[in-house]
């Protein structure tokens, strides 16, 4: 591997070095202030090595290939520093997160620094896997980001102050996605040996000239092609891949449901982007098809489900399956800069609302259990549960700007003017129509009313007065000052590229 090969690896680097720094920390200090530091720290750095790394690139040079296994590029590199400041944002709720459930003055069997450290992990899989140009690279990347993600899910078993009842339902969502997840491997293997018996070979662009002489109906290839496509589907939880979405979003630790909300969803989104443009994938027909069938599916059946929840991580959890779907309707126009630009757009816009949404319904729940009794999460009616939608009645009079900042994510998630959401689906309706593809215009204009309905009856809960004995039971909400930041900062990109779109369109078109 020659010097220039790894300079562009370099925010990888990066974080391998932080990891090992956070492991040697914690070996002779341990300390959760100091080991979330380190942890922003790393990843600070990791998003400065992004900006050294594109500038290199800048130069001439639009791609630098890394040894046949990795490929990095000005795409690449964004989808790293979207993903790396999703990750801060999931340290600092993280942070709030362990504060208020691991006892470490007490206790000697509850420290909260293993978080940061797979924290770390699933960040270098996922950056590698934004990068990834072969099969070894994409299965290691993906395998790494999995592994690091069951034990994360199942973390509230650790904290010896967490309530018994999040305990199990931890560990519950831990064990249901290393299963299903296993499931999935397994299909996603299956189809890469199927594809490499095929084509006779594992880097994208040798599969690209054996897809190019498929014959017409079904062969090795295709059938490999078909499972991979299975296995991505599962980690996307587009339908009807998507069982496990609302048990493991409910019953993990709210940051974790975050993460894999937003990163984990994110780099197999920049993969499968990369991997149909190099293989040139969207000239299949029977691929295309699968996916518009499965983008259907998610947007009708995500967002009826969420009328149906009175749980907010549940109802976050089918939104999301929704949102996924809609993002396929842009994936689908094929490898066009337009289409490239709408997918990477609403994908942020995602990210944005998403990170925002969950950081709320988190940070109260942390606020919830500091102000209970003896440290014990209130269990009783839905008006004491943080998590139930009936807590929320009355929080614009509790805490206004806390509202207000839910209430910006819950109308970019249903797209209103003047939020990224609405500019991300505008990008969705216009994809559909260059693309033609009516009947999933059609899904998208149904999913998007059934959104709204959810979306709306949220935000007149929050406005709702209720009796005095309500509220008293819900009690005031009280933020950190880093959750106040993050909610703002979070906030005020939501606003800036509802309002000015031009600034992040520029940014991407120069990718």
């Amino acid at each position: 591997m020659t010097a220039q090969e790894l300079y562009a690896i370099l925010p990888l680097l990066v974080l391998s070095g932080g990891i090992v720094i956070l492991l040697l920390q914690v070996s002779f200090w341990r300390g959760h202030l100091a080991a979330a530091v380190t942890t922003v720290t790393t990843l600070a750095a990791a998003i400065y090595a992004c900006f050294l790394v594109a500038a290199t690139l800048s130069g001439g040079v639009g791609s630098r290939a890394v040894t046949g296994l990795l490929l990095v590029d000005h795409t690449a590199l964004f989808f790293c520093l979207l993903l790396l400041l999703a990750a801060i944002a999931v340290a600092v709720l993280g942070f709030s997160y362990l504060q208020q459930r691991c006892n470490q003055k007490f206790s000697t069997g509850s420290y909260p620094e293993e978080f940061y450290i797979l924290l770390l992990l699933v960040m270098l899989g996922a950056t590698a896997l934004v990068c990834a140009n072969h099969f070894a690279s994409f299965f290691l990347a993906l395998e790494l980001m999995s592994l690091a993600l069951y034990p994360l899910l199942g973390f509230a078993v650790s904290g010896d102050l967490s309530p018994q009842r999040d305990q199990m339902h931890s560990l519950e969502s831990g064990i249901k996605y290393l299963l299903l997840s296993a499931l999935s491997t397994a299909l996603g293997l299956f189809g890469i040996a199927l594809i490499y018996a095929a084509g006779g070979a594992l880097d994208f662009g040798g599969i690209a000239a054996a897809v190019a002489q498929l014959p017409q109906g079904p062969s090795l290839m295709l059938t490999g092609l078909t499972l991979l496509l299975i296995a991505v589907a599962f980690k996307l939880s587009l339908v009807p891949f998507h069982i496990w979405t609302p048990d493991v979003y409910q019953g993990a630790p709210t940051p974790v449901t975050a993460l894999i909300a937003t990163v984990g969803k994110g780099a197999v989104i920049a993969l499968l982007l990369r991997f149909f443009a190099k293989a040139d994938l969207f000239a299949v027909p029977t691929l295309t098809n699968l996916l518009a069938i499965t983008a259907v599916a998610s947007m009708l059946a995500g967002n009826l489900l969420a009328l149906m929840q009175d749980n907010i991580k549940r109802l976050l959890a089918y939104s999301s399956i929704a949102h996924i779907g809609y993002l396929i309707v842009a994936f689908l126009i094929g490898n066009s800069a337009f289409g490239s630009e709408a997918v990477i757009y609403y994908l942020v816009a995602y990210v944005i609302t998403t990170l925002g949404a969950f950081a709320v319904v988190g940070l109260i729940a942390d606020s919830t259990l500091a102000q209970a009794p003896g440290g014990a999460a209130p269990i009783g009616n839905a008006a004491s549960d943080p998590f139930q939608r009936d807590f929320y009645r009355g929080l614009l009079w509790r805490s206004p700007w806390l509202a207000c900042c839910l209430a910006a994510m819950l109308l970019s998630l249903a797209g209103i003017p003047l939020t990224i959401g609405f500019i991300g689906k505008f990008y969705i309706f216009a994809a559909g129509v260059q693309g033609q593809m009516w009947l999933l215009l059609a899904a998208v204009v149904v999913g998007s009313a059934l959104g709204l309905f959810y979306y709306l009856r949220l935000l007149l809960t929050m406005v709702q007065r209720t009796p005095e004995p309500a509220v008293a039971t819900a009690g005031s909400v009280q933020i950190a000052i880093s959750g106040q930041i993050l909610l703002l900062s979070l906030t005020a990109a939501l606003l800036l590229f509802g309002v000015f779109p031009q600034i992040l369109i520029n940014w991407i078109n120069t990718l």
